[in-house]
């Protein structure tokens, strides 16, 4: 049988559990937020394109209906090929390369690791040349985003 003096915690029994509570707490939040930042980045080259096809196409289907080309395309792996209207270097050193109408048209964000592991084939890439990009589509703002790309 349990007696009143069995039942009641100490001021310190309660500090003490409540100690460990934040300690385990932390731990939990830290490695959390470790994972996340360093969660492998998925490798577009490696994988295979769901759909290949031209930026034109892809610009038609969006502006036909945006919603249901979101669905085909958002998250997927692509390959798109078009004319290439401008190539803007970015501030972290990565590259957008605007395909077939610089406002309207497909973004192919290429990162700058891509940039290095790939110079050969982007020194190419000229204003007015042709260029098909493998990516992952991520939806369409004013124009088409497709990112992580790297040239093929």
């Amino acid at each position: 049988l349990y007696t009143l003096s069995t039942i009641v915690m100490t001021k310190r029994e309660i500090l003490r559990i409540f100690l460990w509570t934040v300690l385990v707490g932390v731990v939990i939040g830290s490695a959390s937020v470790y994972y996340v930042f360093n969660m492998p980045r998925r490798n577009i080259s490696k994988e295979k394109s769901v759909y290949a096809l031209d930026a034109k196409q892809m610009i038609s289907e969006f502006k036909k209906d945006e919603d249901s080309a979101t669905r085909k395309y958002l998250d997927k792996t692509i390959s798109v090929k078009g004319e290439i209207k401008s190539i803007r270097t970015l501030n972290n050193h990565g590259m957008v390369f605007s395909l077939e109408d610089e406002m309207e048209g497909v973004s192919c964000s290429v990162d700058s690791a891509d940039i290095v592991n790939n110079a050969s084939k982007i020194a190419q890439f000229v204003k007015g040349s042709t260029g098909t990009f493998k990516g992952r589509c991520s939806g369409m703002l004013m124009d088409i985003q497709v990112i992580n790309c790297v040239p093929e």
